[in-house]
């Protein structure tokens, strides 16, 4: 679900038939037909214990197939669709997220800043080297950087400031999104990969770190290590080796509540390194050291300690902007650019903060009996406890469907990007939704931000050089024993389609469910007739 990984083996099923993504050499040349085609390839014996849930329809409403459409499925990624929508709908494609530094007083003409420096979320995705390289494809993953431009900028303006002390501590505050850091359903063995990162208010470098593992000058020796960015942040324990001959085998291991990261395997001499990307713990605190050791560059003293508070902490420690004095602060991009990394590169942590920023909205809304409208201070139920803004997401999330015409029932939705196993959708769902945003006033924005078969994100490899290829605009979803491809198509005679295509419970390779829908996706791009 992400861009790059920590396995270090590549299946390549292209030997067996549903290797090769081909469509029939004589394509139907009826709906009856196309029909037909597409049963017999959901019907192969492989798939008799796997579910497959399937709606096609015409963009004005014709269903040119359908099986189980409206039963519930796994939808992996797919979920994604459903957070995007409604993160444009409620904001804007032009809405943007601001970051801020705030110290309780301005620096004096000496130097120096009493009190805290506190670094504010509000949940910017931005600050990570993703958004700060200005070729075409930068979406396509987030190129390691020893240092975060982003970070650097921040240092820089309160260097420019002529702040050289600050008195107190540094305090990473990610107090805007109450709650837990992990999405609600995830599984544990999931939260130390990046795929898997924790979710705060206060993200910096997608709330990871890139392990460069290289082999050492000799065998017996432990390999070389590289910590992008370089932070001392959290421990390397290197318990690999370098041997003479044999395959990579190197894994890296992270527990919970730790940022003691240990390595263990082995590389041999001439292998290629290795880049393994690594969440870390607690990304608010992992934020403050990042600016600490930035400022420390610039030789700029924090007397104080690095700390971190949270919701919870603010209740007795309250903090209110409006007191304060913002010394630094950067804007993010704009939401029709954050939805280009959610939905063509399936990143989860950026769907998991537009959740919240959903949540927030929602609350702020609520919010009727605060007069002085300081949307930073927390919102506490009538027990003193912080507001969970992931439940008010996704009764934001639900209300905006209901609003497109989507039958809500079926519907189970825990949290933003599908890496939770207790969401479910429905085919039928997925496509009234897809439906809906065809001609919603943002639909440009939306198709914008889906993959492109052939050419970008999730599918830059899969469907080249057929007539999919350019064609297809939509969402893949994958976990173990699920996938799923929704969006939108054209056929040769011009007539666009709705699709949504979903395969959960096949224990087999997941190529042969992924190119079984490739296959039904030529059909349809390569379907000359007219569909009644």
């Amino acid at each position: 679900m992400g861009s790059r990984s920590g396995i270090l083996v590549l299946l390549i099923a292209l030997s067996s038939g549903f290797g090769v993504a081909r469509a029939q050499s004589a394509p139907p040349a009826t709906p009856g037909e196309l029909r037909r085609s597409i049963e017999e390839m959901l019907d192969q014996p492989d798939f008799a214990g796997a579910r497959w849930g399937v709606l096609i329809q015409t963009l004005d409403g014709r269903t040119v197939f359908g099986r189980d459409e409206g039963r519930a499925f796994i939808p992996a990624s797919n979920v994604k669709l459903y957070t995007t929508a409604t993160a444009l709908d409620q904001f804007g494609p032009d809405a943007r997220v601001r970051t801020s530094i705030y110290g309780r007083h301005q620096p004096g003409r000496d130097g120096v800043l009493r009190g805290d420096l506190i670094f504010f979320g509000r949940g910017a995705p931005n600050l990570s080297p993703r958004f700060a390289d200005p070729s075409p494809r930068r979406y396509s993953e987030m190129i390691p950087a020893r240092t975060i431009p982003a970070i650097e900028e921040l240092a820089d303006q309160i260097k420019a400031r002529g702040i050289r002390l600050i008195t107190g501590g540094l305090i990473g505050d990610d107090s805007f999104f109450p709650g837990d850091r992990l999405g609600p359903g995830w599984e544990w063995d999931d939260a130390q990969y990046y795929y898997g990162a924790e979710v705060s208010a206060l993200t910096v470098n997608d709330n990871s770190l890139t392990l460069v593992i290289r082999p050492g000058r000799r065998a017996g020796e432990a390999p070389a290590v590289e910590l992008l960015p370089e932070t001392r942040y959290v421990r390397v324990i290197n318990r690999a080796v370098t041997t003479r001959n044999g395959e990579p085998r190197i894994r890296v291991e992270r527990a919970l509540n730790s940022n003691t990261i240990e390595i263990v395997g082995s590389i041999p001499l001439r292998a290629a390194s290795r880049q393994i990307d690594v969440a870390i713990h607690n990304p608010a605190l992992f934020a403050a050291t990042l600016l600490r050791e930035a400022l420390t560059r610039r030789r700029i003293r924090v007397a104080g300690l690095t700390k971190h508070l949270d919701a919870t902490a603010r209740i007795s420690q309250p903090f209110d902007e409006t007191l304060m004095t913002e010394l630094a602060g950067l804007e993010s991009e704009p939401l029709s650019e954050m939805i280009k990394v959610v939905n063509k590169e399936s990143q989860n942590l950026h769907a998991e903060l537009l959740l919240r920023q959903l949540g927030r909205a929602a609350i702020s809304a609520a919010a009727t009996s605060d007069p002085t409208g300081a949307t930073s201070r927390n919102p506490i139920d009538d027990y003193g406890v912080p507001v969970a803004v992931i439940t008010a997401g996704n009764n934001l999330r639900r209300q905006f469907l209901e609003k497109a015409g989507v039958d809500t029932r079926p519907l189970s939705l825990r949290d933003g990007s599908g890496l939770a196993r207790q969401n479910l959708v429905t085919p039928a769902a997925t496509v009234r939704l897809l439906t809906f945003m065809a001609t919603h006033p943002f639909h440009q924005q939306f198709t914008d931000s889906l993959v492109v078969a052939g050419i970008d994100g999730t599918m830059e490899r899969r469907l080249q050089q057929t007539a999919v290829a350019g064609n297809l605009r939509g969402k893949t979803g994958t976990l173990s024993y699920v996938n799923a491809l929704s969006g939108y198509l054209q056929t040769r005679s011009g007539t666009r389609l709705v699709i949504s295509l979903m395969g959960n419970n096949f224990v087999g390779s997941a190529r042969a469910v992924t190119s079984t829908m490739d296959r039904i996706c030529i059909l349809l791009a390569e379907y000359e007739g007219r569909l009644e």
